[in-house]
């Protein structure tokens, strides 16, 4: 019973944590076709908004449309501006899986999230800009 509650404690204090940590003025809004990892989290098939931390650069924020919640993704390294005329997500493919690997905002730098080891392909995920209401 003890490991129950301690369990739905650290779910929820982790779910406030997101809740209070918006997403910024960049955000792009993708419809990813297959489940995939973030920051070790398995995500589902959907619609998601990623963006900066509202608070911090150096944060992504993977949030779902529907009911699959939120995930703070830390930048693990800043990477060039690509030149990119829209927001794009590369994945890497190991095993099966796909595991988000970067974030690209036009006229930015890009975000290193995530880093797939061993023999991956990548898939790259046009977005579109998104502006929160």
């Amino acid at each position: 019973m003890a490991a129950i509650a301690c369990a739905a404690a650290l779910t929820l204090a982790g779910s406030v944590a997101v809740a209070v940590e918006p997403i910024g003025s960049e955000e792009m809004e993708v419809d990813i076709p297959f489940a995939f990892v973030a920051n070790q989290k398995a995500m589902t098939a959907g619609v998601y908004h990623i963006g900066l931390s509202g608070n911090h650069d150096n944060r992504v924020i993977v949030e779902g449309t529907e009911d699959e919640g939120a995930v703070v993704v830390p930048v693990l390294e800043r990477l060039a501006d690509l030149g990119t005329k829209e927001p794009t997500l590369v994945f890497d493919k190991v095993d099966g899986k796909f595991i988000l690997s970067e974030a690209h905002y036009p006229g930015m730098d890009g975000f290193l999230v995530g880093i797939a080891g061993g023999s991956e392909s990548h898939h790259v995920l046009k977005g579109k800009k998104h502006a929160r209401s």
